[in-house]
């Protein structure tokens, strides 16, 4: 993996589909409130998806850790954010109990059957199965997609993955 990341020096470009097949689908553009991750290392980058999300009257949600599981802050532009313990931005705020209509999720590898590997905490699986009826998106690269990949019985499955070159659908629409 990290060879194919080391080759995909053209990640703006990479970003920019992703955010153009995203904002193709219609049952995203049509949610009213978000749950985004802020892009860590090589991930996927989120910042302009917050931008346009904002702009079109959205609510965005960031997560924060809070022991082992994962908490909901409101976000506006200009918030402060700050570095947790594994140096990713966290929001600075108060948490909130809700559910937003859409979670877009990072992975470090999915499949096509819609599995996802994250980085091993669980955080989102957690959050994710005492919240059903979330819409689940994965966002990455295509070089992070494979034919399968391992999951676990706790795992939960994606809706959709969107990457710079394809866009699989579960349980979501296009607008084409």
């Amino acid at each position: 993996m990290k060879e194919r990341r080391e080759a995909a020096c053209d990640r703006a470009r990479r970003d920019e589909r992703i955010f153009v097949r995203l904002f193709s689908l219609k049952d995203f553009i049509s949610a009213d409130s978000y749950f985004l991750y802020r892009s860590f290392g090589s991930e996927a980058d989120t910042s302009r998806i917050a931008a346009e999300l904002m702009r079109r009257g959205k609510t965005v949600f960031y997560p924060r850790v809070c022991k082992a599981d994962m908490e909901l802050v409101r976000w506006t532009e200009g918030q402060e954010f700050v570095r947790n313990r594994w140096g990713i931005e966290e929001p600075v705020g108060r948490a909130e109990k809700i559910k937003p209509a859409v979670c877009i999720l990072p992975f470090l590898a999915a499949d096509r059957q819609f599995h996802r590997l994250g980085y091993g905490g669980g955080f989102y699986d957690r959050f994710l199965a005492e919240s059903p009826g979330i819409r689940k998106v994965g966002i990455g690269y295509a070089f992070q997609v494979f034919d399968r990949i391992p999951f676990e019985s706790f795992d939960v499955a994606l809706d959709v993955v969107v990457t710079d070159s394809e866009t699989l659908l579960r349980n979501m629409t296009e607008d084409v």
